[in-house]
């Protein structure tokens, strides 16, 4: 049976229509493979830090360094509390002879009476700036300079490593509040407890239990007081203590037990107690900040290494990161140029195609004499 032409243009038609979709499946599958060998460089070329020596020496010198402030951290801070606390002590024990100091040969009862409010209150901060200087260190509760009691008014001594060479400096302790206690004929302290506002007996053999006699401090007065020995006598009316003073610390007493500076001998005999509180004050200080000092320089060297390495690991993975940035960079150019030369073919391989259907599509008939023939 003869074919038509038209018959033969829609088979030509279907066949590249057939090629064209095969060609153009086959440029998608060359574009996947492109794409999934691009991701596979990338994934080559991702950052691996861990084969650059220089950064690993220095993440492991700054992890070691940091373990070790971390390790000291809390003996740095029992140590700065402390250093910290008496250099607002020393102050308060300066005011205190200058106040005094102004107050001999006064003779309104007003000024005295004002200054021995104010003495009271710089007594009162000694004595909550040396309790207050607590840290928790190994699981303990240190304090350098105070929350300590009689008999020998002890205060914790720390051992503290300075430096991961082996160097070692010890923090020694010592009492820098001013409280005190009355011992009884009997051998018991008597101590005054601000928070219950009284006074109450205890074992004076360092066991710190308590006999179950206490007084009320209320209208509690001292009645008596001789500097010479330190004995004193206290009583609120009904209940009556009587004993030597035990002195802590810095050893001066509130104004109560000066006479509240009734007169010049009772001021001098204050300025005579600061003067040795100042002298004890300087011999324990300096030696609590100096080893404290030697301990925050070493913390402080550490603190600049560890920025140092940190700085240079930042470098480090700069670097790296520009590294792998090119190495993407010039992979991402090549894909770019592969699918160009795809884009390229496609479009020459469209053309073709777009020839060969029009050369094979009916035709219309010629003009004049060639038409009449068919043609």
């Amino acid at each position: 049976m003869a074919v038509g032409l038209g018959s033969i243009a829609e088979i030509i038609n279907t066949q590249l229509a057939n090629n064209q979709v095969a060609g153009m499946g086959s440029l998608v599958t060359i574009t996947e493979r492109l794409v999934e060998r691009l991701n596979e460089q990338k994934s080559d070329q991702a950052v691996d830090f861990d084969s650059n020596a220089d950064y690993r020496r220095a993440r492991r010198r700054s992890f070691r360094l940091q373990a070790f402030k971390d390790k000291i951290s809390d003996n740095v801070s029992a140590a700065t509390k402390a250093k910290n606390a008496a250099s607002f002590i020393e102050v308060d024990l300066d005011t205190m002879k200058s106040n005094l100091e102004a107050l001999l040969g006064s003779t309104s009862d007003d000024d005295r009476a004002t200054a021995a409010s104010e003495f009271d209150d710089l007594y009162n901060n000694i004595n909550s700036r040396a309790s207050g200087a607590n840290q928790i260190v190994n699981y303990q509760n240190v304090n350098l300079i105070g929350n300590t009691t009689g008999p020998d008014w002890d205060t914790k001594t720390l051992y503290t490593p300075t430096n991961k060479n082996g160097g070692f400096t010890t923090l020694e302790g010592a009492y820098l509040g001013t409280e005190h206690e009355i011992v009884d004929a009997d051998g018991y302290a008597w101590r005054y407890e601000k928070g219950n506002n009284i006074y109450k007996q205890y074992s004076n053999d360092g066991t710190n239990v308590a006999t179950g006699l206490e007084y009320t401090a209320t209208d509690m007065a001292v009645q008596s007081m001789d500097h010479s020995d330190d004995s004193v006598t206290l009583s609120n009316g009904t209940d009556t203590i009587t004993g030597t003073l035990n002195r802590g610390g810095l050893g001066v007493l509130n104004s109560e037990y000066y006479s509240s500076f009734a007169d010049d001998t009772a001021v001098q005999e204050a300025i005579d107690d600061i003067d040795a509180a100042i002298i004890y004050f300087d011999t324990n200080s300096t030696r609590l900040t100096a080893n404290t000092s030697l301990l925050l320089g070493n913390v402080n060297m550490i603190e600049e290494e560890i920025a140092n390495l940190e700085e240079e690991v930042a470098d480090l993975v700069t670097e790296e990161i520009q590294a792998n940035a090119a190495i993407n960079r010039a992979a991402n150019l090549k894909f770019n140029l592969a699918i160009n030369n795809i884009n390229m073919v496609s479009q020459n391989n469209m053309g073709l195609i777009q020839n060969m259907l029009e050369l094979a599509s009916p035709q219309d008939k010629a003009q004049g004499l060639f038409g009449i023939f068919g043609y």
